[in-house]
């Protein structure tokens, strides 16, 4: 999978290939494809600065298709193009309330038809680990889908005005943000792009974000050399005990570590440009409950699902626990459309119900003053330290295992699980 380590080292190589004419393999990894690739979009920056503001968005627009067709090839880059005035006819046509979930189901029709299709004929089979969909979904194609319904609804819903076709284009391909997010929102954006770069520039703080993610990318690489995800998944039974042990915490913390070095990079690249790029975690690890987690863990992807599904669902009087169940399903079928992300979703979804029941459940509790909250409040056992440490190691244990489960189904079924039951001889 995307972070697999296993081949030898091998050479830069720049070629006109199909599927990207900038290569730089290390240990199996094409690192222009990966987090490390939008510093390439550094190139493009110092010209930003004296382009006449009229023609910024469409700098913007046409320097992130050339970042793409370096790295991901001319199909990819035509795809994402096409999308992207697919998208804007989308907005125009579909933003009225009356036409709103029309243009929704359109808009899903088109995305889920790219990424459950074996293999599209215009794009060319590609020299990566993840299957065609995945990589897809990395290449941009789901966060194009889930901004664009953000700027559907909110022309629906009379929160902006109409986009014009640079700024919308620029938005939408916005090279820091087109692979992995974060997801900005579209006014924020437009904003900062009328602004100019001299506005939002900071060096300073750009320069500290680059240094965080490439230390966090550096230690990703460094533990992946001694226990490689392969390896962990695929061949569990080659490893002691006390490396299935530390693989049932290192799988989630890799993720985190690389998704994260990515925005840290990303983030910088845009102070540079002169944009103030949203964060997307902040020390999701902290957290003593899972939705807390889900406050700090993919800020931006969970702003997203709160505003324009679970909310959605909550004004229309649905069951809070089927909103979560059903919010987070989605979330794992956006990540991809298998059957371990929707695993994933539902762990997920069922979690937060769960919490909100246990919090209602107490709530009517203290309000009663029943013996039992009284009990426990003696103990020190409610809203005290100790409880706090408590659902900080229940939710860290929580996440731990329902985020390895989610990696190791994609990589192997569960058979990192399997064989960690029998070598720890549990039961």
């Amino acid at each position: 999978m995307f972070l697999a380590v296993a081949a030898p080292a091998e050479a830069a190589v720049f070629a006109f290939r199909n599927d990207g004419w900038i290569h730089f393999v290390v240990e199996g990894q094409n690192l222009a494809r990966g987090p490390l690739g939008v510093l390439l979009y550094v190139l493009f920056v110092p010209l930003y600065g004296y382009v006449p503001q009229a023609h910024r968005a469409s700098y913007l627009s046409i320097t992130s298709l050339l970042l793409a067709l370096g790295t991901v090839g001319p199909g990819y880059t035509a795809t994402l193009a096409i999308l992207a005035l697919f998208s804007l006819g989308i907005v125009r046509q579909f933003g009225t309330p009356s036409k709103r979930w029309s243009g929704t189901a359109l808009l899903a029709l088109v995305y889920s038809a790219l990424l459950v299709h074996p293999q599209p004929p215009w794009l060319p089979a590609i020299h990566t680990p993840e299957p065609l969909y995945f990589y897809l979904h990395w290449a941009g194609i789901g966060y194009l889908f889930l901004r664009t319904y953000h700027v559907l609804a909110d022309v629906a819903l009379g929160r902006l005005e109409q986009p014009g076709l640079a700024n919308f284009s620029a938005y939408l391909l916005f090279a820091p943000t087109l692979r992995m997010g974060p997801i900005y929102r579209y006014r924020a954006f437009a904003e900062q792009l009328a602004d100019g770069p001299a506005q939002h520039r900071n060096l300073l703080s750009a320069f500290g974000r680059l240094v965080t993610g490439l230390v966090r990318l550096g230690v990703l690489g460094i533990v992946l050399k001694e226990l490689p995800l392969d390896r962990l998944f695929h061949e569990p039974q080659t490893l002691s005990t006390g490396q299935l042990i530390f693989g049932l915490y290192w799988a989630p913390m890799s993720f985190y570590l690389w998704v994260s070095g990515y925005v840290d990079l990303s983030i910088a690249v845009g102070k540079v440009l002169g944009f103030t790029i949203p964060d997307n975690f902040a020390y999701p690890w902290k957290a003593t409950n899972i939705a807390e987690f889900w406050q700090r863990w993919h800020i931006t992807l969970s702003e997203w699902l709160r505003d324009y599904l679970f909310l959605q669902m909550i004004r229309k009087r649905w069951p809070v626990a089927v909103s979560y169940v059903s919010t987070f399903l989605f979330c794992g079928l956006w990540h991809a459309p298998i059957r371990c992300y929707l695993l994933w979703g539902l762990t997920q979804g069922v979690g937060l119900a769960i919490r909100r029941m246990w919090l209602d459940y107490w709530k009517h509790q203290r309000n009663a003053k029943s013996p039992k909250y009284q009990i426990l409040a003696r103990a020190r056992l409610v809203d005290s330290p100790l409880s706090a440490g408590i659902g900080w190691l229940v939710t860290f244990h929580y996440l731990m295992f329902t985020l390895t489960i989610g990696v190791d189904v994609a990589h192997a079924g569960l058979r990192f699980f399997r064989q960690l039951y029998v070598v720890v001889g549990i039961g």
